[in-house]
């Protein structure tokens, strides 16, 4: 009677915990990210009254008489199961499915959790407000993702401001229209400057350029021939070929003139010089003076001797002859004689000279250099100014006209047999007959090293069956941009030609964009990547993308279902700031709670394998919440099962009660 009474009570104790899971089920019915709790029992030890017999020849087995003791708690488990999805609304609020817990972070405490109702704090930490805990992820470095190290605080101020980067790269992609026209050319209408026109059978322009002034890595700039082509960190190799016009000798660098007379035409009137009526005289090694042909070579010179000849004339002999010039005849001065002592200046014509390395060479072009070791420069020959120095910058002082029959092009236009007129490019050759190709342009956005962005032209001109040209506005491969600001951006450009096969795929072609600013930013240079173009039938819809960009500022964040943050900022730049981790466990339903929706790891719940989302399999579901998994009508229904059990359990102790008031009332 007592085990039974005691069975019972083990019973109500039971009841009642399970009706302490269900009250705290259900209080935590709206709680985001609860898992709901379930109880489970099990029976105690049982009294053994007689154990089993066996079987034997003339009686059969007897099974085991048992009387059960009560019943006990077995387990109270945690189940996580998704709980539904509720939208929110707000970007920084994440809900989890499947098997993982957000992990967050206090000092060196790791607690995990389900609610994702996250947000940023006045230092841009991303945390769990209710308790102030650091959401764990990985930081990006630029934009770049590396989640193979060990997960930290995500911060992400508000404001983050983004550097500027430098367009390096310009990436052409879509077609080019395989069935771009071509006009027969008929006649060409050139425009000129001056405000004449001319019409014309053939077109073919000069000078297309402009100034360029290169800096190089010696210290030196240099104004470089327009036709040259340059490049930055290259040498620069040959700069411009113009004729020697003048030489300077100096300490550094000797001369080598040769002078000449004649007795009709000499500055001094001389009658002979070296005892000769005319002749020439080769001088070496000089180390001053200025040279040009049909200068003058003048010396003063000290006579030695003065000989009067008797026919009006006087020789005067020097003493120094080391340049050759050993005496000279003159007409007897009419006023006092020459006498040993007495100086002399010897004015003759400069016929020819070279000048040698560390001389000075001025050019018809106006420039004065320094001649190179091992170079020389000849007088009224052509001279070409080499460096092997490294070009550091290319500036150009405007994207220089086209020249047509001496006078300066405004524009060409192209008149075909159908009597159309057509814009053509100042700067292509064309000719009556050929065929015209009307040009696509595109536009490439450098950003320079400040942050500004610079629009670029870039005209893409079918030359023949599968074939394209790459040029700057007007046809040139360079160009001279006035900007907004006022500032000036000088762009030269050097290509080959694109080409394509027969199936319209790309085969060969590529282009380099030089750019030089006035604004303080340096000197760049912007690859063209042209292998991402086709040649169809159909609309051309080609067009570039570039690196780099300005200056932003971070305005607003995303989140997607990887768990990936992205950044949007003011720059139009979007780019990856974090990614949540994401915690999963052998066995989730051995957490210990700890209380604020957290937990811990356990003895029992394994090891926390923290990755991203996408790779333990689960899903991020981003502006929403995760609710309860509470089911009402579940816990509604435990409830019922759980008092009618309780109280089955209480009329065993009021039977047993009644049983016992028997038993004393036996005495009486």
């Amino acid at each position: 009677m007592m085990r039974s009474l005691y069975s019972a009570v083990s019973g109500l104790k039971g009841h009642q915990t399970r009706m302490d899971v269900i009250g705290n089920n259900i209080a935590n019915v709206n709680t985001t990210g609860f898992k709901s709790s379930r109880t489970t029992f099990a029976d105690t030890l049982s009294q053994t009254l007689s154990s089993a017999s066996a079987g034997t020849d003339t009686l059969g087995g007897t099974n085991p008489k048992q009387i059960g003791l009560g019943v006990g708690v077995a387990s109270i488990d945690t189940l996580f199961t998704d709980g539904s999805t509720q939208s929110t609304g707000k970007n920084t609020d994440l809900a989890l499915s499947g098997n993982g817990l957000f992990v967050v972070k206090s000092g060196n405490e790791t607690y995990y959790t389900r609610d994702g109702a996250f947000q940023f704090d006045a230092d841009g930490n991303y945390v769990l407000p209710s308790s102030g805990l650091y959401v764990q992820g990985w930081m990006a470095e630029n934009g770049v993702l590396t989640t193979t190290g060990t997960a930290g605080n995500i911060t992400i101020p508000s404001g983050k401001s983004m550097a500027s980067e430098t367009s390096t790269i310009a990436s052409y992609a879509n077609n080019l229209n395989a069935s771009t026209t071509g006009y027969n050319i008929s006649n060409l209408l050139i425009t000129y400057t001056d405000g004449t026109t001319e019409t014309a059978t053939s077109y073919s322009p000069t000078n297309s350029e402009g100034k360029i002034t290169l800096t190089l890595s010696d210290g030196t700039t240099a104004v470089a021939d327009s036709g040259n082509k340059f490049t930055t960190g290259t040498a620069a190799g040959d700069i411009w070929t113009s004729t020697a016009k003048s030489i300077t000798a100096n300490a550094n660098g000797t001369a080598d003139i040769t002078v000449s007379w004649d007795s009709d035409n000499n500055v001094s009137n001389f009658v002979k010089v070296n005892g000769s009526t005319s002749g020439t005289q080769k001088i070496t090694g000089l180390t001053s003076g200025t040279y040009s042909i049909d200068g003058n070579y003048t010396v003063t010179k000290t006579i030695s001797t003065a000989v009067s000849n008797g026919d009006g004339t006087v020789t005067l002999n020097f003493t120094d002859t080391s340049d050759g010039i050993s005496n000279v005849t003159i007409p007897q001065p009419s006023n006092g004689t020459y006498s040993a002592g007495d100086t002399f200046t010897v004015n003759l014509n400069v016929s020819a000279g070279t000048a040698n390395a560390g001389a000075t060479v001025t050019a018809a072009n106006g420039q004065t250099v320094t001649i190179p070791s091992s170079g020389t420069a000849t007088l009224g020959s052509d001279y070409t100014y080499s460096s092997t120095a490294t070009v550091q910058s290319i500036n150009r002082a405007d994207a220089g006209t086209y020249i047509n029959n001496g006078k300066t092009v405004a524009s060409v236009s192209v008149v075909t047999t159908d009597g159309d007129t057509l814009t053509g490019l100042n700067g292509v050759s064309y000719t009556a007959n050929d065929t015209f190709y009307p040009s696509v342009t595109t536009t490439v956005t450098a950003y320079d090293s400040l942050g500004s962005a610079h629009s670029i032209p870039v005209l893409l001109t079918k030359s023949g069956d599968n074939t394209w040209s790459l040029s700057l506005k007007g046809g040139s491969n360079a160009a001279s941009i006035t900007e907004s600001d006022g500032t000036n951006t000088s762009v030269t450009l050097t290509s080959s030609d694109l080409v394509f096969n027969s199936s319209g795929e790309y085969v060969s072609g590529s282009g380099t964009l030089t750019c030089s600013y006035t604004n303080g930013a340096a000197d760049q240079t912007v690859a063209l990547n042209l292998v991402g173009l086709t040649q169809y039938a159909g609309n051309s819809t080609v067009n570039a993308t570039t690196d780099g960009h300005a200056a932003g500022t971070l305005s607003s964040v995303s989140i997607d279902s990887s768990g990936i943050i992205t950044g949007t900022y003011t720059n139009g730049v979007k780019q990856n700031e974090a990614q949540v981790a994401v915690a999963q466990f052998t066995n989730a339903s051995g957490l210990e709670k700890t209380g604020n929706s957290l937990y811990q790891q356990s003895n029992n719940s394994g090891t926390a394998n923290v990755k991203t989302a996408s790779d333990l399999g689960v899903k991020i579901t981003p502006s929403a919440l995760e609710m309860s998994n509470v089911d009402i009508a579940d816990q509604f229904t435990d409830m019922i099962v759980t008092q009618r059990g309780f109280q089955s359990n209480s009329k065993i102790i009021t039977v047993d009660d009644e049983l016992l008031e028997t038993v004393i009332n036996m005495k009486r």
